[in-house]
């Protein structure tokens, strides 16, 4: 079973089974999405460390973009 197909009981939980993870992503790509992130961050004043955590699941490859939406639906959608 892949990751994007395990159900998680909270977010929580999600993104700690996800920082165990290993990242197979070229550190290139990953100075990428990082340089997007802080210039989009800045533009926006995106400073909330929750916030900045959680990018990191995408920018450092824990989560593929599908899994990483699915796991922000979770934690901030309503029930």
């Amino acid at each position: 079973m892949s990751s994007i197909d395990t159900t998680y009981d909270s977010a929580q939980t999600w993104f700690d089974a996800a920082m165990e993870r290993g990242t197979t992503l070229d550190p290139e790509l990953i100075r990428q999405r990082q340089a997007i992130a802080d210039a989009h961050n800045a533009c926006n004043d995106i400073c909330d460390t929750t916030m900045l955590a959680d990018q990191q699941l995408y920018i450092q490859g824990y989560m593929e973009l599908e899994e990483y939406q699915r796991y922000l639906l979770l934690k901030h959608g309503k029930p």
